[in-house]
Parts: C-alpha cells; structure tokens; sequence
C-alpha cells in the first residue's frame, strides 16, 4: 500500500437553521488531489451516517437537539480513523488528514504448492427469502465456521444477487474477524475492494491475492452497499403481519442490490448493522430454523 495520507476537504454551507445542519463535502487524496470514492462517516450519537459517491462527494442533513455537542467520525480503508466535533463544521471550511493505519505482519502465507481447497457456507441453488437495504453503508452478512479447525487462506468470496433491484449496483466486500461476544471485530480486508456483477445469481469474486487468512475461529464476510447515486433506488410492495392477525401490504423504498437468504438449521449465522449502530445478530428462530445470507468462500488448506 503506498504511503499516502487521506486528505480531507469538508466543504459546509455556512448555515445551520436551529438544530438542523447540512453537511457538504468532498473527499481527495492529498498526492494526487483525485476523489476518494466511497469513505464512511458516522455519527454514532445520532445512529446514523453517510458514504461518499464515486466521485467523493456526500451531502447529509443532520437534526439533532444539540448538534454542536455530538463528534462525527471519519473512517477509510486502511486508515486511521478521527473523530471531531460537529461545532468545528458550522460556517467555516476544515481540511482533514487521516493517516495510514500501519499494519503488523507477524508473518507472510504465501499459498503452498500442494493445497487442496473447500467451499466453506451457503451453497444453495436458490434464495427462500430477500434481504433489502434501505441505506447506504448497510453491511449484511454470513459467519463462515471453520470446522476444519485448520488455518487457511481464501481464494474467492461469493454473493447470491437477487434479481430483485440492481444486481450490477456496486458493493464493497467486507471480511472481519471475530470478536467479543462473536460479533464481527477488525477488518481481514484492509483495502477498499467495490464489485459489481452484470447479471443476477452467483457472483464470484477472487481474493487470493489479498492474502486474507481463514482463522481456526472462523470469519464474518459481509456485503456493504455504497452511494452509487440516486439511480440505485427502487420501490417494493412488502407484506406485513401484524399482532392481531391481519395483513397489510406497504410500498417501501429500497436501493442497489438484494442479497439472497436461506432458512438453515444450526445456530446464528446472519448479522448485519447501518451507519452509526452497533452489529446485530439475525436471530429469528422459526421452528429451530434461522436466516442465512447466501455468501460462500473457497478456502485453500495447505495438505499435510
């Protein structure tokens, strides 16, 4: 990774009508003055959050009883993350630099000669069920067990995309480790990886040079929806039940793509969170079934 800083310039309207603010902004890096696609900003006292488009710029409107006490986060791939006060951003203009996170090898795998691999989670043909995002910044996903309990590698992560909405939307994988109260921890993937798919269905995406390992403890891989624009947005018909039996049939307002979901026995597998909230486990159990996103990755073990 090239030893460059992350160079902020947050541009704001010089106007903040009572509790409400608007956020403008665009991200560059500093060596090249080139947009920054796609970082993150967060504020978790609020719960919520944004993502910048493609060409690095976000608008966001914040309402809040005292918007000059809450911190805004800002985080990139690969990088340090910084928190400042949201009163540093009212009528004037803030150049932000975010440093290169180091990134401590204790040792370099490179993929053996002799290996042999496996396909490690959801395999199924078809979804049972469609998981939506409203948001950007949405990560949803499978905990991949490794039941070998041998150390691995990954060769490529897979997504079940729904023809429902845009399956060619853009995403970015995400690969965390395993934390307390195994919820998902620090990212494997220090890099920014956006895909996007031409057509619905399986989707493969290859990661062997990423040199991401498959930990005995098992790994959590996500899909993340980014701000690919207003064009991503599409409108669905949901159907809902409610306490006293009866249903009622609701238009909601959706964007980019739909991940495909399976009902599976064995625990809690799915989580997932938005911008600004903490992980969260799909534990609906029906029946001693529960909610799979429909993720697999083939993992490449060393033969002994």
């Amino acid at each position: 990774m090239k030893n460059v800083a992350l160079f902020f310039s947050l541009i704001f309207f010089n106007y903040c009508f009572g509790q409400n603010c608007k956020l403008d902004g665009i991200i560059v890096d500093n060596q090249t003055n080139q947009p920054l696609p796609y970082a993150t900003l967060e504020i978790f006292s609020l719960k919520t959050g944004t993502i910048s488009d493609r060409d690095g710029k976000f608008s966001m409107a914040v309402a809040s009883k005292d918007a000059k006490s809450d911190s805004v986060e800002f985080s990139y791939l690969g990088y340090e993350k910084m928190k400042l006060c949201l009163a540093e951003f009212i009528d004037s203009e803030q150049v932000i630099i975010l440093k290169e996170k180091p990134i401590l090898l204790e040792e370099v795998k490179i993929l053996p000669k002799e290996y042999y691999s496996e396909i490690v989670g959801i395999r199924d043909k078809e979804p049972s069920r469609v998981q939506y995002t409203g948001a950007f910044g949405a990560n949803k996903g499978n905990f991949l067990e490794n039941k070998n309990m041998q150390a691995g590698w990954l060769k490529s992560v897979s997504f079940f995309l729904h023809e429902d909405g845009y399956p060619n939307c853009p995403f970015r994988v995400r690969i965390y480790k395993v934390g307390e109260n195994h919820k998902p921890a620090e990212d494997l993937l220090n890099e920014n990886l956006v895909v996007s798919a031409e057509k619905s269905g399986w989707f493969r995406i290859d990661v062997a040079n990423y040199n991401i390992p498959f930990p005995k403890e098992g790994i959590f891989i996500m899909m993340e929806w980014i701000n690919s624009g207003e064009a991503f947005f599409f409108e669905k018909e949901v159907t809902f039940k409610r306490k006293n039996g009866h249903t009622e049939k609701v238009k909601r307002k959706y964007y980019g793509q739909s991940l495909g979901t399976v009902k599976k026995k064995g625990g809690v597998h799915m989580w997932g969170n938005t911008l600004g909230n903490e992980w969260i486990p799909y534990d609906f159990n029906r029946k001693g079934y529960n909610i799979n996103a429909m993720i697999n990755a083939e993992i490449a073990y060393e033969k002994k």
